[in-house]
């Protein structure tokens, strides 16, 4: 079994993920939402894998996010897999959700801030995998989970993305980019 962190155990998602890595007998560490980013590299250091699903919505999208990204690579985590969001999925080779002609601007920079956390990882060696839903956290636990390329209109709960992170770290199939989960 695998030794893993949880970075925002005490938030929605991370909650879910930490619930199930132990029911399947990892042993997990709870961090809350947002321990610091300084200390994330320290914390982390000897882990198997690093999950990552925080915000501060007190700072800077870009800055918040590249910093984070940053410790979490200096950490020397076996893997690292970061909760993401949709609007960075792609919807045609090259353009993103958020290249839409009519994203709202207003949204923008959280986004961007996103993006500039995963530039960060692909920039690095690390092994790592952003997981998003493929719409938006909502509807009835099913259990089940698919793959699936951005749809604003679906709803996947907590507990079934937890269920796709949790076998991506049982049985690794992704690595170095972002993918999307969907109901099923």
């Amino acid at each position: 079994m695998a030794k893993i962190v949880v970075f925002g155990a005490s938030g929605k998602a991370g909650k879910e993920i930490a619930a199930v890595a132990e029911a399947r007998g990892h042993e997990v560490t709870r961090i809350g939402r947002d321990p610091g980013v300084q200390a994330a590299a320290e914390v982390a250091a000897g882990y198997d894998v690093a999950v990552s699903s925080v915000a501060d919505l007190s700072r800077d999208p870009a800055e918040f996010y590249t910093e984070a990204a940053h410790a979490l690579v200096a950490s020397g985590a076996g893997r690292i897999i970061v909760v993401g969001i949709y609007t960075l999925l792609e919807t045609a080779p090259g353009v993103r959700v958020i290249d839409g002609p009519d994203f709202p601007a207003e949204h923008k920079p959280f986004c961007l801030g996103h993006a500039a956390g995963v530039e960060v990882l692909a920039a690095s060696d690390a092994d790592w995998l952003v997981m998003s839903p493929s719409g938006n956290f909502g509807g009835t636990p099913t259990g089940t989970y698919r793959l699936a390329s951005a749809d604003p209109s679906d709803e996947l709960t907590y507990e079934d993305f937890a269920l796709a992170v949790v076998d991506e770290i049982d049985d690794p199939a992704h690595r170095r980019t972002q993918v999307g989960i969907a109901s099923a």
